[in-house]
């Protein structure tokens, strides 16, 4: 056999073993879109990617836990952008002084926040029935999530940070999602990728039996839910929770109120699609019992973050 030959060879392996591995993987992702969540380990397409992303905020938050931020935030801390130089690329951290603020009055310390983006555990990607384009990954915690945004999400949210953040500290026990980081990766001659963090609002699952987006309309809000027993992990929608109701007793008023404060605020924003996200858990002994104190209730949310947010698509 020739040089020529031989070259010509293992071109066509690579073809074959290249072909095997996208079957492969085909075969995979049809199984994982049936499950909802599942691990990112190096046959993932996404694993190169979210290697990045840990090793990214993993320098990230170093800096931050070396150069503790002020309590008194300014108006270039809101415009900072802190450029990172790794060994395949390069992660862009924006307005961080700002976010690392945001962690402290939500009790994440930075060294938290750190051991779970930056654990040896692989993400979970976790496959939604959203019609947006963006990838959802969880940390394998599953205590905060990463969202990819395009540039035009990212910079609609940078530039109404500053009146977030108001709003959050005039109503502390706001609805809102939690947006804790915004992140831009460049790898050389490919596209630049944007991406957030957020706290889950189903931290910890442990508990949790039922999930719900609810969007208060009835076109396409109907998910056929996981069979009874399973482990898969669906979102339903406001179809399937039809005939039920929440029994909010006291704490009516103070929700509704809260809720309407919320969607203002988003109209002011001019966000018209958003959510709320709903989690169904069996109760405590403690927490079937009357007299449980609106104080305990906030404690017992803090402690278990299943606060149902708003979360903007």
């Amino acid at each position: 056999m020739s040089a020529a030959d031989g070259g010509l060879g293992r071109s066509a392996h690579r073809q074959r073993s290249g072909t095997v591995k996208r079957k492969r993987w085909g075969g995979l992702r049809q199984q994982w879109k049936l499950l909802g969540l599942f691990e990112i380990d190096e046959q993932h397409e996404f694993y190169s990617l979210t290697c990045m992303m840990k090793e990214g905020l993993a320098a990230a938050s170093q800096s931050t836990i070396d150069n503790a931020p002020r309590n008194e935030l300014s108006d270039e801390d809101y415009r900072l952008e802190v450029t990172q130089i790794h060994k395949d690329f390069t992660m862009e951290t924006f307005a961080g002084p700002v976010f690392s603020l945001l962690r402290g009055a939500l009790g994440v310390s930075e060294q938290e926040y750190q051991q779970s983006l930056s654990s040896g555990s692989c993400y979970l990607q976790f496959i939604s029935n959203s019609k947006s384009k963006a990838d959802f990954f969880l940390t394998n915690d599953k205590r905060f999530f990463l969202k990819t945004q395009n540039k035009r999400e990212i910079k609609f949210l940078l530039s109404n940070l500053k009146i977030y953040m108001e709003h959050l500290k005039r109503f502390p026990h706001s609805l809102l999602v939690k947006f804790l980081g915004v992140h831009r990766i460049k790898i050389p001659h490919r596209r630049k990728k944007y991406f957030i963090v957020m706290q889950s609002v189903f931290y910890p699952d442990d508990r949790i039996n039922a999930r719900y987006d609810i969007k208060g309309c009835e076109v396409s809000r109907w998910t056929e839910p996981a069979p009874e027993g399973s482990h898969i992990i669906v979102v339903l929608k406001d179809l399937n929770f039809e005939g039920q109701y929440i029994s909010l007793e006291r704490q009516r008023a103070w929700l509704l109120q809260q809720v309407e404060i919320d969607t203002h605020f988003l109209r002011r924003l001019n966000v018209l699609d958003y959510s709320l996200l709903l989690a169904h858990q069996p109760l405590h002994h403690d927490e079937r019992h009357q007299s449980l104190s609106f104080a305990s209730l906030i404690m017992r949310a803090k402690n278990y973050k299943t606060e149902a947010p708003f979360w903007w698509d």
